[in-house]
């Protein structure tokens, strides 16, 4: 079948803040160093660097039989895990970085009735471990993160159900572990190069009302974020992501968790900056064949760029628009989002 979208950090007080609000990558800048010194939060420990996802002795590991909920070892780090229902496995790709999966949870938990739902919290994000080597951030100790975790849960073929910066770590995964898929659903992902992304960013800044600038920066310059008290920042992140609805009240319902320490985490994902200012995955993803299913909020700038991009690129994709949605189209449509995917992994 043939059918054929992370910007730039929020300034505080001339501080790069871990705030993102673009079209297609949900928050947490990672450009720049969010606070100075480079010492580990109390009680964090400095991990080794990552694994190699190939390694027999990764392979062997595995969770405790009985694991729904909690931290486990995977690739240098401990990460949240959160597993549910039965049957085939779907691994659910949080968007961030920095957020974690409870935004999403309530949204998907009744694709639970016939899979096998893994949520998890990425590398730095949310409940997970707050500090690693900085030899260990970077995309492709995300992805090996995925892989790892895969093995750990002894999982075979998956389905990766990816949000926002979520989608892009599923792209690169698809890349590089193609026979580990059985399919990927996309939902309103970064777009497959920095310059498109750019677009799209560009795109949802068009038309900002002068009330909303002027609310963001009062919370930008609230004392609270600069010192990273977890309320501040989330009122921030918060009035950012009410450009990425429909209706712009819903981010009321946004579920937004930010770790006493997000600041600290910030500092460390910003050794990506670089990796993350020129990527282009398009090339590379000419022919890829992984059975792919699209969705945006019809509202949303990424579904004109983005996502055209991507249907030009993949050779088996299907791309769904959600009427009277942005980037959130499984919290303003619930039902509509769950038809499509239910109907996308049928067989599958």
């Amino acid at each position: 079948m043939t059918t054929r979208r992370m910007d730039g950090a929020v300034q505080v007080r001339g501080v790069p803040a871990p705030l993102r609000a673009r079209a297609g990558l949900l928050a947490a800048a990672v450009l720049g160093a969010a606070c100075a010194g480079g010492e580990a939060p109390p009680g964090s420990q400095t991990r080794e660097g990552p694994e190699d996802p190939s390694d027999p002795e990764v392979q062997t590991r595995g969770a405790p039989d009985d694991f729904s909920e909690g931290l486990l070892p995977v690739n240098g780090t401990e990460l949240f895990v959160k597993t549910m229902g039965s049957g085939p496995p779907v691994l659910v790709v949080h968007g961030g970085p920095l957020l974690d999966h409870g935004y999403l949870l309530p949204y998907l938990a009744p694709l639970g009735d016939d899979r096998t739902l893994v949520f998890f919290d990425q590398r730095l994000s949310g409940r997970s471990a707050g500090h690693v080597d900085s030899t260990s951030v970077s995309v492709e100790a995300f992805v090996a993160d995925m892989e790892v975790l895969r093995q750990t849960l002894g999982l075979e073929r998956i389905t990766l159900l990816a949000h926002s910066w979520g989608g892009f770590l599923a792209l690169h995964y698809g890349l590089q572990y193609p026979d580990r898929l059985a399919s990927l659903v996309l939902v309103s992902p970064t777009a497959p190069s920095a310059s498109l992304q750019r677009e799209e960013q560009a795109r949802l800044l068009e038309d900002v009302p002068p009330a909303h600038s002027q609310e963001a920066r009062r919370l930008r310059e609230a004392p609270g974020v600069a010192t990273g008290e977890p309320e501040a920042i989330e009122a921030l992140l918060r009035h950012a992501f009410r450009l990425q609805f429909h209706d712009p009240e819903s981010a009321d319902r946004l579920s937004i968790y930010v770790p006493p320490d997000y600041l600290e985490r910030s500092r460390q994902l910003g050794v990506m900056g670089p990796e993350l200012a020129g990527f282009d995955l398009q090339e590379q993803l000419e022919g890829f064949g992984v059975p792919t299913l699209l969705v945006y909020g019809a509202e949303e700038p990424g579904v004109d760029v983005g996502g055209e991009a991507l249907i030009r690129s993949l050779e088996d994709v299907r791309l769904v628009r959600i009427r009277d949605a942005g980037h959130f189209a499984f919290m303003e449509q619930p039902e509509a989002f769950l038809r499509e995917i239910r109907r996308f992994l049928e067989g599958r």
